[in-house]
């Protein structure tokens, strides 16, 4: 307060370059925290690129390991997939062998048996449809599977037939349903009768055939057992498939060493390879990153020393000069003017130009008028 009483001159001078110096330093710390943010910005995005193209690189390593080998087990597999169908084709070939084997006895008993009732039937002169499967399923069923055989067409000449030329008829009527059932009864169920009273002529003939007949239903009864025996037989010894056996082993065991090499390259790629591809690309990038990680630091600490600076220059502001000059006048215009004031003798001291310029007096009219 001494001070601007005896100058204040000096103490205006004095306020005005501290405000000039604070303002410096503001502009500094605002262009130091630009400088501290790009760089931060630049910092992470090469370290954003570094990590980067470490995933990427160890990504494509990885995937050529692994692709490597799996173009190997695929290849493997291939063949392995080839000599499994080759052993499978021996085995059928040798299936379909021992059943001809195995069966070729019935086989020919059922030849025989076939020209035995052709003889049969040309020793007492019946027809040779008395020696077919469809008379003996019509008129002479014998087990479960030909009296089923019968009874269907037995429904479909009397029930299905009928009802079927009965609705094709136009504007049909029931009397000539009863008409269609008549002329089928008589038709079909004349020409059975027929058929039955001239077998019953043959009736040695007829019967030694049944008999026959019965013979050949067994053999194939038995050819089919026989077949069905040696499909589901478990012991493939007597096909000789020791070489497909010895070539699937042999394949087998190479596709499980190329799976084993597999998984010994992995563990070695990210365990060893992996570090140092790692170690590689951030050695390239070292130089960089650490330019910008000193210049962040720098950065940092000269922000930290500037915000320090201006606290204390905001303090000091507030200390020795704002509680003279007030908040409002705390600027080189407003100094200037309140210097003006004190030069021109308008105002007595510092406070009381502060109090002109805070409050200025209004303009008289008969001031006006001189």
């Amino acid at each position: 307060m001494g001070m601007e009483i005896e100058n204040p001159q000096a103490f205006l001078d004095e306020a005005k370059n501290a405000i000039a110096e604070y303002q410096d330093v503001k502009t500094q710390l605002a262009k130091m925290r630009d400088t501290e943010k790009q760089t931060s910005v630049l910092l992470d995005k090469a370290r954003k690129e570094v990590q980067d193209k470490i995933d990427k690189t160890i990504k494509q390593r990885s995937d050529d390991i692994t692709a490597t080998y799996d173009r190997q087990i695929n290849q493997v597999e291939a063949r392995l997939k080839k000599s499994q169908a080759d052993r499978e084709k021996a085995k059928q070939e040798g299936v379909r062998g021992r059943i001809k084997s195995e069966t070729e006895p019935l086989k020919i008993e059922n030849k025989e048996l076939k020209r035995q009732i052709t003889a049969v039937m040309k020793r007492d002169n019946a027809p040779m449809f008395y020696r077919t499967d469809l008379f003996y399923t019509l008129f002479h069923p014998s087990g479960i599977g030909e009296l089923t055989c019968f009874l269907l067409v037995f429904i479909a000449v009397f029930a299905l037939l009928p009802f079927g030329i009965y609705f094709f008829i136009p504007n049909h009527q029931i009397w000539h349903l009863a008409l269609v059932y008549v002329v089928d009864i008589l038709l079909f169920g004349g020409i059975y009768v027929i058929i039955m009273n001239i077998s019953g002529r043959y009736a040695g003939a007829v019967r030694q055939g049944r008999d026959i007949k019965n013979r050949i239903k067994l053999n194939k009864k038995n050819i089919r057992k026989k077949e069905k025996l040696i499909r589901k037989d478990s012991n493939e010894a007597v096909y000789n498939l020791e070489n497909f056996d010895d070539e699937i082993a042999k394949i087998q065991q190479e596709r499980s060493d190329i799976i084993s090499q597999k998984q010994s390259a992995q563990n070695t790629f990210d365990t060893v390879t992996r570090n140092i591809i790692i170690d590689e690309i951030e050695a390239a990038a070292k130089p960089k990153i650490d330019e910008l990680s000193s210049t962040f630091t720098s950065a940092v600490n000269q922000r930290s020393e500037l915000e320090i600076k201006e606290k204390e220059q905001a303090l000091n502001l507030s200390r020795n000069y704002e509680q003279y000059l007030g908040k409002a006048h705390m600027s080189s215009e407003a100094i200037d003017k309140i210097k003006a004031l004190l030069e021109s003798g308008e105002a007595s001291s510092i406070i009381d130009a502060v109090t002109r310029l805070d409050h200025p007096e209004p303009t008289t009219a008969g001031a006006t008028a001189r």
